[in-house]
């Protein structure tokens, strides 16, 4: 009995912790995008586009933030289920700040030679309305020294317009696709390129090192 009463107890505690945890994470994480904001047009570079299908591990949270010239972001994530990630944050950009939210499961983790893969869906708000989903893919070759990702989704965005007194709602649908190379080189230094479009605009072009 005393043992039954001893794991409950441990249990409540760690699920109390977990939460008080979360909530002091994500008031943190506010005010970092305060500051954030302001910093925006302080610094170049831009982020990746293309996603791998690795998510944070099991109640635990990390923070996915990139300030460029075109747009900056913070995404705080957190994983309440094994294999599903949550995440809410900010996408900046010199004209207006989006609300973004997206939820990620990984049905197969990748491991060497073997591909995993997973699923995206996720929401961008103000000053327009956006869904947006798509399957993400990653194959790991060589020991994990050459990673290839695939992206292959489908994104409705909503506009209104307005002429006069009319009020119009435009729905425009895009399918996305996106394809990146992690190639690691010398020690920590690893070099990323990738290219990624959404039909029918031209395709774009990117890498870096890390």
């Amino acid at each position: 009995m005393y043992k039954g009463i001893e794991e409950r107890t441990t249990s409540m505690a760690y699920n109390l912790l977990f939460y008080v945890s979360l909530g002091s994470y994500l008031l943190l994480m506010l005010l970092f995008m305060l500051l954030f904001s302001g910093a925006v047009s302080t610094v170049s570079g831009q982020q990746m586009v293309v996603d791998d299908v690795g998510i944070v591990e099991y109640r635990a949270f990390h923070l996915e933030a990139w300030i460029g010239t075109e747009e900056s972001w913070i995404l705080p994530a957190f994983s309440p289920v094994r294999g599903l990630e949550l995440a809410a944050g900010a996408v900046i950009t010199e004209d207006e700040t989006y609300a973004i939210t997206e939820a990620k499961y990984m049905f197969r983790e990748p491991r060497n030679n073997r591909a995993g893969f997973g699923l995206v869906a996720g929401t961008l708000l103000a000053p327009f309305g956006q869904f947006y989903t798509y399957v993400p893919v990653t194959l790991s070759l060589l020991e994990e020294r050459v990673v290839l990702h695939d992206n292959a989704g489908y994104t409705l965005e909503r506009n209104e317009t307005v002429d006069g007194d009319q009020h119009y709602n435009k729905e425009e649908h895009f399918f996305t696709w996106g394809a990146r190379t992690d190639m690691a080189l010398a020690g920590p230094v690893t070099l990323l390129g990738a290219i990624f479009g959404e039909t029918p605009k031209r395709p774009i072009f990117r890498s870096v090192f890390e």
